[in-house]
């Protein structure tokens, strides 16, 4: 009885030890995201950038059709969470040519413009505009171009939301965006 016992023990130790080897213990894809958390920040990097976010945003991989999708960040719960989206893409227009785009876009999808602004991100000229979507749900989207590439920084604030509720949030984002 004792040697089956051992036998079993050493079964399960072998199978324990080949998956910790593997690195199959783990589901949560934020393990090879995320770097650093102090002083209130998380410290996100991965696909190519970095920035830093309050400690309450949760990095998330949405199934998203989209060829130039990153990643995202998320705050609260399932059916309030305010969302902040990555994207990168090639682009072989410029930024002006880009804008002037989505600036003539939408009132055709029906959206509301509330702002826009110049702005920096990264140290790379930037742009940002703030708008309803034509289910009257406000949006800010930050475009700016490095080497061929559009980056955009998408933030959705959960339903019942408005843009104040995000803001803040991504001021952080911005600020401290990085392309690494």
């Amino acid at each position: 009885m004792l040697p089956r016992i051992i036998s079993s023990m050493g079964l399960v130790f072998l199978i324990f030890s080949v998956v910790v080897v593997s690195g199959c213990t783990s589901d949560n894809e934020l393990d090879n995201v995320y770097k650093t958390e102090s002083d209130g920040l998380k410290h996100f990097a991965s696909d190519g950038i970095s920035f830093d976010s309050p400690n309450n945003w949760t990095y998330y991989k949405m199934d998203n059709n989209e060829g130039d999708y990153l990643f995202s960040i998320g705050l609260g719960n399932c059916e309030e969470r305010d969302f902040i989206h990555f994207h990168a893409g090639k682009y072989d227009r410029t930024l002006s040519e880009h804008i002037s785009s989505e600036k003539k876009e939408i009132p055709l999808r029906k959206w509301t413009m509330l702002s826009e602004k110049e702005l920096t991100v990264g140290g790379l000229p930037a742009y940002q505009i703030s708008a309803l979507n034509q289910e009257n749900k406000p949006l800010i989207k930050t475009w700016f171009i490095q080497n061929g590439t559009m980056y955009t920084i998408h933030a959705v604030p959960g339903p019942d939301k408005n843009l104040t509720s995000i803001e803040k949030d991504l001021e952080i984002v911005i600020s401290s965006f990085k392309i690494i």
